[in-house]
């Protein structure tokens, strides 16, 4: 019997022997499955955070951007995080908490236009937004541009103004990059920007690039002549409308006449005429001389409109809205000629070549010339 026993007790050891060595092998396991779903969440955690770090680093120092530039309108009093705000909003930074934070208390962020691009580190755009204060900008300096304006004049006047060099200006003319569907349509590569930098009054730092300048103005016709331009729901090419207000704007002695200039050369080109314009003329001999003589009228020029039949092959000046709005509205009228009269305050029309004729013969005796008034009937829907 005890050997009956013993062999009991003997089996129940060995049974619960192997439920220990189980419940150790089932422990041992449990922890290795710890261990393994602890080491993937770190692994995890430890690419999510490296992938957070390079995109932090890459948005601290442009990695990845391009070479675009975009123009940042600081206003006055902006702190960090506005200008924060305003470079992620354009997708120039990604995060406008972290530039804020790198950028704290230490900077002055100066009121006006500055060039950017997303290639730039955050320190490069510091020092840009800073830029104008560090050179002590001073005030704003007031440049007006009359409409009627050539390229060269405009750059002339920033020149006066001591805001830029003629050449400077001229060189970002013709070869700066800006990035707009109107531009990017012109036809032309020489004087291609004459015509698109609008007519008006600018408030313009002291310092500011040449080509914030330029951009400042093909702002302006942005905002100010493509709202039109899309409205009229015209056909033609913005380039065409804008040249033939540019010769609109030149040959009118007063807004007034606009539309009814613009009713003349319509007529010409729909008759297949050529539209003789002194303007475009004056445009080729760079002075705005009183008399052309005949030797004027035969050059050679693309411009001339006195050897070829349509319109100059670009705009001659930056018309203003008014002529921008006769060019795309011309009144219906019967006129085919026009003439000044002595003192350059008026036009007089004509519908045939000897009544214009018989205008031309006594403005130049001195006599009193007939003014019928048009019989026009507007178009424009405002």
């Amino acid at each position: 019997m005890d050997n009956n026993i013993r062999s009991i007790e003997e089996l129940e050891a060995r049974k619960a022997a192997r439920q220990a060595t189980k419940a150790l092998k089932e422990k041992r396991k449990k922890k290795l499955k710890r261990i393994i779903i602890c080491t993937l969440i770190a692994v995890i955690i430890v690419s999510m955070l490296g992938v957070v770090i390079y995109q932090i680093y890459s948005d601290m120092n442009g990695v990845g951007g391009d070479d675009k530039l975009y123009v940042i309108d600081v206003p006055a009093g902006a702190g960090a995080s506005t200008v924060s705000n305003l470079l992620a909003n354009r997708g120039i930074i990604k995060y406008a908490p972290l530039f804020r934070l790198y950028a704290g208390n230490r900077y002055m962020f100066q009121q006006g236009r500055h060039s950017v691009s997303s290639s730039m580190t955050y320190k490069e755009l510091l020092n840009t937004f800073a830029s104008y204060a560090d050179g002590g900008v001073g005030d704003q300096v007031e440049v007006v541009i009359p409409e009627g304006s050539e390229l060269h004049r405009i750059a002339e006047i920033l020149e006066e103004k001591g805001l830029v060099t003629v050449s400077d200006f001229m060189n970002e003319v013709n070869y700066g990059q800006f990035d707009y569907s109107f531009v990017n349509e012109i036809p032309r590569t020489e004087n291609r920007l004459e015509g698109y930098l609008y007519p008006a009054t600018y408030q313009i730092f002291p310092g500011t690039s040449p080509h914030d300048i330029v951009t400042m103005m093909l702002d302006a016709f942005n905002s100010k002549v493509m709202p039109v331009y899309n409205a009229s729901n015209t056909t033609d090419p913005v380039d065409y409308v804008v040249t033939m207000a540019s010769v609109v704007e030149r040959e009118a002695a007063s807004e007034d006449e606009m539309p009814i200039v613009s009713s003349v050369f319509n007529n010409r080109l729909y008759e297949g005429r050529r539209l003789e314009s002194c303007a475009t003329v004056q445009y080729i001999l760079g002075e705005r001389k009183p008399v052309l003589s005949e030797e004027d009228t035969e050059i050679d020029s693309p411009y001339n409109t006195y050897r070829n039949k349509g319109l100059p092959v670009g705009p001659i000046c930056s018309p203003g809205l008014a002529a921008i709005r006769a060019a795309l509205y011309p009144e219906q009228t019967p006129y085919m000629y026009f003439v000044a009269a002595a003192d350059g305050s008026k036009n007089y029309f004509s519908e045939t070549y000897e009544q214009h004729e018989e205008k031309v013969r006594r403005i130049q005796n001195g006599e009193p010339v007939t003014d019928t008034a048009p019989e026009t009937a507007g178009t424009e829907q405002d």
